[in-house]
């Protein structure tokens, strides 16, 4: 190890590194969502390379600063910079990582004219004569509202997405025929 390297620098890494494994564990354990005949919402190939990639960086920079280190006369300053970046990828592939497991926990789904997705453990299905309204969050994501007040979110970079809000309004609703 470098002659720089603390505990309280490499805390924060090792934090992140266990909270990416924490979340690779806690994707893997949540069921499959698919179900014949049921369009899913899954984590697009976006979240996957964020998640993966993100966390690939971040280790691969905490273990130049750990391990390999400078030479330059600027080593201080490069190290510093180093380990905030190993920080940051660490923090994006969190971030990331809970992305997917809200999609994959969220199982939003579309067959036929009726919504389904699960909430805390119970599922929800609604005719699609029950969707209200939608609106784009300052994230990006969007929200459904049903007439019953209920929200689900919907992340436009989810693999089917487009196709789901597409076939929101491809048939007419009874009122409009």
């Amino acid at each position: 190890m470098q002659a720089y390297v603390t505990m309280a620098g490499l805390l924060p890494l090792a934090a992140a590194g266990l909270a990416f494994l924490l979340l690779v564990g806690m994707i893997l354990l949540v069921p499959d969502a698919s179900k014949p005949g049921w369009m899913v919402l899954r984590p697009g190939a976006m979240h996957w390379f964020s998640f993966l990639g993100s966390a690939a960086m971040s280790a691969l920079i905490a273990w130049v600063w750990i391990f390999v280190g400078s030479s330059r006369s600027d080593a201080e300053f490069q190290m510093r910079i180093a380990w905030w970046l190993s920080f940051i990828f660490g923090a994006g592939a969190i971030y990331s990582g809970l992305l997917v497991l809200r999609l994959r926990k969220t199982a939003l789904r579309m067959r036929g004219r009726t919504i389904a997705y699960n909430d805390g453990g119970n599922e929800r299905r609604y005719p699609i004569e029950d969707f209200v309204a939608w609106r784009r969050r300052w994230r990006g994501d969007f929200q459904l509202l049903f007439k019953d007040g209920n929200i689900v979110s919907l992340d436009p970079y989810a693999r089917n997405s487009d196709e789901f809000m597409g076939r929101l309004y491809d048939e007419p609703m009874p009122d409009e025929t």
